[in-house]
């Protein structure tokens, strides 16, 4: 649908996500010239959860902008697409672009003209599948993340989120790789990285002990924030949804 048929966004991230593409994963893994790049961005309600998602394509070969809707609905679902793909910052997507083209990468309010379809991620209903040692009184909330996780990306979100040595036999058995507690504007907040589903599916569950929405002014940049720097270690995010 065009973007014309839908109201103005609630707020959206504050930079654009880009991704580097390549022809393949051969071609990713040796470091040569990406074919193109695409750019995203989420469309966020006041919590911080994702309502949608703009995003549009840049090819080196002709210089042409399209849609990108169907390629960031699989760089989601297809993991043969994730191996062609790496995240990247503005100043990689600047390099990358400026080798293909010789032009400076337009500034983001130039590039959000190219979204011209949006991916609407519609909020899903409360699940009882919330994570173990939670209360009903809390807020809780999950990152969704596809693609794989090695060990070093591990070790570096377990040591920027300052979490707990992963030792404890119950994280184990319930695919925990970490977990972290803080006082934050009078709440306690807890938030938990851990392997859902497949092997190339991971979450941060995010969780408070207040359930009103006082909540919402510190946990919106939280969960924006954890979203990115997971993002940083390459993981692709998929939705921050609400789950009580």
């Amino acid at each position: 649908m065009s973007r014309a048929g839908h109201p103005a966004a609630v707020e959206v991230a504050a930079q654009l996500d880009y991704y580097l593409v390549y022809a393949n994963a051969r071609a990713r893994d040796r470091a040569l010239p990406p074919e193109g790049i695409v750019l995203e961005e989420f469309v966020l309600r006041p919590d911080g959860t994702t309502s949608a998602l703009d995003s549009a394509g840049w090819t080196a070969a002709g210089g042409t902008w399209w849609s990108a809707v169907a390629f960031s609905r699989g760089l989601r679902t297809d993991a043969r697409l994730r191996a062609r793909v790496t995240p990247a910052d503005r100043a990689g997507a600047q390099t990358a672009y400026q080798t293909a083209c010789g032009a400076k990468l337009p500034a983001e309010p130039e590039l959000r003209r190219h979204f011209l379809d949006r991916l609407e991620l519609p909020a899903s209903a409360p699940s009882p599948l919330v994570p173990t040692q939670t209360t009903t009184e809390r807020r809780i909330y999950r990152v969704l993340l596809a693609g794989e996780l090695p060990e070093p990306g591990r070790e570096a979100l377990r040591s920027g989120w300052r979490m707990q040595p992963f030792d404890r036999v119950d994280d184990a058995a319930h695919r925990i790789a970490g977990r972290t507690r803080r006082t934050l504007d009078g709440q306690t907040v807890t938030w938990t990285l851990r392997q859902v589903g497949t092997e190339a599916d991971w979450a941060v569950d995010l969780s408070t002990d207040r359930s009103d929405d006082s909540s919402t002014p510190t946990l919106a940049p939280l969960l924006n924030r954890l979203r990115t720097e997971a993002r940083d270690q390459g993981l692709i995010p998929v939705t921050v949804d609400r789950l009580r």
